[in-house]
């Protein structure tokens, strides 16, 4: 091979090398953001309702830094009463004396609001079509399968369930 050979195949090898540079950074421009849940499938069905209830505002913010934080609210709701008692009266004139007592019961659902945060480092793998997110407070990894990605639209996919995210 000649040379010239040579410093073609090299100059074409840097071309590519700077082309797919260049669209990974347009990739993860497209990927960084504060993401919101649109609609939810699980198993092909969509359960937005469940999910939204479940986890309520959940977000995925990545930034360009590769970091993620995951966030949602989670409610607990508990009946619960409170019964209140009290004397009316009291009759002297009664052996033994009698006293009028009125008692009530009050009947409520106590909820409780629950904030949950998950934060760790994010990568883009297998050809940049997984997204993995390693939790940094318990060391647990998940991988996203990427759908679709656009300006405003962010579709993973990950076992059975399916996340159509929206900026």
């Amino acid at each position: 091979m000649t040379n010239k050979a040579k410093t073609t195949i090299l100059i074409a090898i840097s071309f590519l090398v700077f082309l797919s540079a260049c669209d990974r950074k347009s990739f993860v421009k497209k990927i960084v953001g504060t993401w919101t849940l649109d609609k939810y499938l699980f198993s092909g069905q969509n359960k937005t309702v469940m999910f939204d209830t479940l986890q309520r505002d959940w977000k995925l913010d990545i930034s360009e830094e590769e970091v993620y934080a995951k966030t949602w609210f989670d409610y607990t709701y508990q009946a619960d009463s409170l019964i209140r008692v009290d004397t009316l009266g009291y009759d002297s004139a009664a052996i033994p004396p009698d006293y009028i007592i009125h008692r009530d019961t009050l009947r409520y659902n106590d909820t409780t609001t629950h904030y949950h945060k998950q934060y760790g480092k994010w990568t883009l793998i297998n050809s940049e079509e997984d997204l993995q997110l390693r939790n940094d407070s318990d060391n647990t990894t998940e991988i996203y399968r990427i759908l679709e990605l656009s300006k405003s639209n962010l579709n993973l996919r990950r076992g059975n369930e399916e996340f159509y995210l929206k900026k």
